[in-house]
């Protein structure tokens, strides 16, 4: 009975010890393996971190690369290229050397638009560039928590490949009556062009330095890069003034655009701006040719110096062209355009909005199109 008249004090005491020592003894215990968890979780995030930003310094020197080769058709300029975007792009801050022979150019084709690209390394005409990004190249990558006595190291690789697309392309080109006038003039309804010869009347040969002219002069450049492009483009020619219809059907031939371009140059008639037409009979021509290809990316360039003023809503028929997976981009030439109408036409469309104020600025309108149309990352 003795046990049972221990003073209370000294109870208690003897309890709060006994549990004080219990948690000291579960936290020696558990808290290595706390560490060992946090390490894991600390190790695991940088991997996952250090593999996006390899994937996005893949894709960035695979793109390069193909723009590049695309431009230039030199190996040796699209390699540095891709270096030098490979050493913008660090992997959780270190830079990894992109070799040279990581850098395979080939040929990547799909047999239809909702297929994968097949790539095939060394095949000639080149339309692709693979990159393999290997960290393994810089001497890997410390992990930041060390798992064991010797230090960890992490080398991920991550493979790109870039392709120049197949296009086809649906041109749009404005024929109405202010065509006619030069650039650095104002439309009149009331007097010939300024440029016109006497007795000029609208059917005869377009005037000398007329909007029209600088455009075909344009749109030749345009049709120059694609010839002399690896990539094989098809391309269709539709006009429209307060009607619109399709003059050609997607060919590989483009003299054939320009003998178009140049029956109307012969005898230029008058007439409205209907855009929205212009737009419609343009998709048409990129759905219904017979030279369609399933595997192409779809691009229409919708050129007009006006303002839309008959015929159906020009951004109502870009859904038209998004529903269809059209990109579309559009020019606006001359000061007298209605440019925030066809900068939401580019927007709905996907594409870019561009503006010209004269031929010079057209012309290299048309060339920057035509040199960065689509680069797909295809892997």
């Amino acid at each position: 009975m003795k046990s049972l008249l221990l003073p209370m004090s000294y109870a208690m005491r003897s309890d709060g010890s006994t549990r004080r020592g219990a948690v000291v003894m579960l936290m020696v215990i558990m808290l290595p393996v706390l560490l060992i968890i946090a390490g894991f979780a600390i190790n695991l995030s940088y991997m996952e971190l250090a593999r996006t930003e390899m994937q996005i310094a893949s894709d960035a020197a695979s793109r390069a690369a193909c723009r590049n080769y695309a431009r230039t058709e030199s190996k040796s300029d699209a390699i540095t290229a891709a270096q030098q975007a490979a050493a913008a792009n660090p992997v959780v801050g270190k830079v990894i050397d992109l070799r040279s022979g990581d850098i395979v150019f080939g040929t990547s084709m799909r047999p239809s638009l909702s297929s994968k690209y097949i790539f095939t390394p060394e095949d000639e005409p080149y339309n692709s560039v693979r990159v393999t990004l290997d960290a393994a190249a810089s001497g890997s990558l410390p992990l930041p928590m060390r798992m064991a006595a010797s230090s960890v190291n992490f080398q991920p690789s991550q493979i790109a490949t870039a392709t120049q697309a197949e296009l086809d392309i649906s041109l749009v080109v404005d024929r109405s009556g202010s065509m006619a006038f030069g650039s650095d003039e104002t439309v009149s309804n009331s007097s010939p062009p300024s440029r016109a010869p006497a007795g000029w009347t609208w059917g005869d040969p377009v005037p000398p330095g007329s909007r029209w002219l600088e455009a075909v002069v344009a749109v030749n450049d345009f049709l120059d890069i694609l010839n002399d492009s690896n990539a094989k483009e098809f391309v269709g020619l539709a006009t429209y003034n307060q009607t619109a219809f399709i003059d050609l059907a997607l060919t590989a031939d483009y003299s054939n655009i320009t003998q178009k371009l140049t029956n109307h140059s012969n005898a230029f008639q008058t007439g409205a701006t209907n855009i929205g037409d212009g737009i419609g009979f343009g998709v048409d021509n990129l759905l219904q040719s017979s030279k369609r290809r399933k595997w192409a990316v779809r691009v229409l360039i919708v050129l007009t110096d006006g303002i839309h003023n008959t015929g159906p809503d020009p951004v109502a028929k870009t859904y038209y062209a998004r529903d269809n997976n059209v990109i579309v981009y559009t020019i606006t030439f001359s000061s007298e355009a209605d440019q925030s109408r066809m900068q939401q036409v580019a927007l709905v469309g996907s594409g870019t909005h561009y503006h010209a104020t004269d031929m010079a600025s057209l012309r290299l309108v048309f060339q920057q199109i035509a040199r960065n149309l689509p680069v797909l990352l295809t892997e």
